[in-house]
């Protein structure tokens, strides 16, 4: 009988006279649905609102002999928190009727079926609890995400699909329409299979995401329209876990390369985009991480809020006790007010209530800086040359990665003061990224499962009439005869379905365009280092394109 998950948490309220206590035997009833069940008997009102808010409870059952404490039970917990149950011993449908209005989930009569109808009436208010609490919880991570990257998504150039665990599309943006030749009130609610083709294991990228959370960047793939027409897509895939590590669906960046031409002057966004569709998944868990704690603050400064409420309450009575100037009511409403105050502990309530203040707005801050760097490395060049400093290029960019690689890397900054200088710096950043996602994936390859973590070293001089970057890893280094053909386009020594061979080749022309150099150093199983070397001042006949 009992539902799966953790053990079940029961509050009986019943009086606690006369004796004997457990009249219809309800304690006993409950504790026979297994040992994984706990039950906490109470006796007022006030221990269930303490207990509520100490701990998670399943299900509340509470005695209608409590009277007016039954009454206040059912108007703090009826129309929210854990479902109530109402047992009478009298089993009067003139009072089930009353309870039922007050927000009782159900109601059980004593007698002597009572002990095999109580079981069963719980059990089922409980998976019903159970299952709105997952429905909502995975809802809320859907709005969040779709809401913080609502303006992002829909000024990409490549399409964004996200997907639930079974495969239906739950977000997507204008391109994603383009490509699939469907509006977006059809996409919403589709099942994503209908436009992916299978590959020949039978199974197709999303769902490998979704079943053995594989992620895919840049791999290739095919889309089938409504006319039939195959569409060879490149697609970046990652799943999407909340701050639990419970996964919730999948995230699908992909752009139509049938037009080698576009593919050719688009190659810098969609080398972008397959980046971002990696990292999706780790930029979702940061901005959960502080979004859970600013939830948990609000609802802990929802319950200081009733306390002071309390407090404010016996305030009131003792002004209207000094305005009727009545001494002996003064010192009784006096005593109240103290004896209230102590009990709802308000120095700590004030305490703490600033505390979860400074920390809700320290974790919106958090949450607004993430968006900004992601804003920022989504803004689309302009077209001119922009005076820069190369430093808030590179550490901006490390900020964007870091999410994906802060579980396997260490990461070593050296800035040091270096001249600003006239270049393209989206592209820029994007070579920057190349050669971070670069770093990590060489150290992912070298660790594999072991469990142990690299370091990524990213160090910025002067030097001669310039501006120096190196980027070092601890990773698998590259085979010497591979050396001189890392920066051929296409080329990649990385599995299938992990890279597309185009990101050092892009980076190469960038830094060339930019009138500097990229070089390379590596030992294989030691690691490699990517220096970059661009001058203050670049051609000016040299366009973004």
């Amino acid at each position: 009988m009992e539902p799966a998950g953790p053990a079940i948490h029961i509050i009986v309220a019943e009086p606690a006279q006369p004796a004997p206590v457990d009249l219809l035997g309800t304690v006993a009833a409950l504790e026979g649905l297994g040992c994984e069940v706990r039950v906490a008997v109470v006796a007022d009102a006030e221990t269930v609102r303490a207990d509520c808010r100490d701990a998670e409870v399943d299900l509340i059952v509470v005695d209608r002999r409590l009277g007016r404490d039954c009454e206040s039970i059912l108007e703090t917990h009826g129309d929210s928190g854990p479902p109530v149950v109402v047992v009478d011993a009298e089993g009067s449908a003139e009072a089930a009727l009353d309870a039922f209005r007050r927000g009782a989930a159900d109601c059980v009569s004593g007698g002597a079926q009572y002990a095999d109808v109580l079981p069963v009436v719980v059990m089922e208010q409980i998976r019903r609890w159970r299952a709105v609490q997952e429905r909502g919880s995975a809802a809320r991570l859907i709005r969040e995400l779709e809401r913080v990257h609502q303006n992002i998504i829909h000024n990409m150039n490549s399409a964004l699909l996200v997907v639930d665990m079974e495969g239906r599309i739950t977000a997507c943006n204008p391109p994603a329409e383009q490509i699939l030749s469907r509006p977006e009130s059809e996409l919403r609610g589709a099942h994503v299979w209908g436009w992916f083709k299978r590959t020949g294991d039978g199974q197709d990228l999303v769902a490998k995401t979704l079943r053995d959370d594989v992620r895919f960047k840049g791999a290739e793939s095919l889309i089938t329209r409504a006319d039939g027409t195959l569409v060879p897509i490149g697609i970046s895939c990652a799943p999407i876990f909340d701050a639990a590590g419970s996964k919730h669906g999948a995230v699908a960046i992909f752009q139509d390369l049938s037009e080698i031409t576009q593919l050719r002057n688009q190659m810098l966004q969609n080398e972008k985009m397959a980046s971002i569709g990696q990292l999706a998944a780790g930029v979702a868990h940061e901005i959960n991480n502080p979004m859970g704690f600013i939830h948990a603050n609000l609802f802990q400064m929802a319950e200081y809020l009733a306390d002071l409420r309390r407090v404010w309450s016996d305030v009131e009575g003792l002004q209207k006790s000094i305005a009727r100037g009545d001494a002996e009511e003064i010192r009784r409403t006096a005593e109240k007010l103290a004896a209230m105050a102590e009990d709802v502990d308000v120095p700590y309530l004030l305490t703490d209530l600033a505390t979860a203040i400074r920390e809700s707005q320290e974790g919106s801050e958090r949450i607004r800086h993430i968006v900004q760097d992601l804003r920022d490395f989504s803004h689309h060049e302009t077209g001119q040359r922009v005076v820069t400093d190369i430093n808030q290029c590179l550490d901006s960019t490390a900020n964007i990665v870091w999410p994906m690689m802060k579980h396997l890397v260490v990461l070593e900054k050296k800035y040091r003061d270096v001249p600003r200088i006239s270049c393209f710096p989206m592209q820029l950043k994007q070579v920057f990224m190349n050669l971070l996602v670069n770093a990590f994936q060489a150290i992912e390859e070298r660790l594999g499962e072991s469990g142990g973590t690299g370091r990524i070293d990213l160090t910025s001089e002067a030097q001669d009439d310039g501006v120096v970057v190196s980027v070092g890893d601890t990773g698998v280094g590259i085979d010497p005869k591979h050396l001189d053909r890392i920066f051929d386009p296409f080329f990649t020594t990385k599995k299938v379905g992990i890279g597309t061979g185009l990101g050092l080749s892009t980076s190469f022309n960038i830094i060339r365009r930019h009138g500097g150099t990229i070089t390379v150093e590596s030992r294989v199983g030691e690691g490699t280092t990517f220096r970059v070397f661009l001058p203050i001042s670049g051609d000016d006949d040299v366009d973004a394109n």
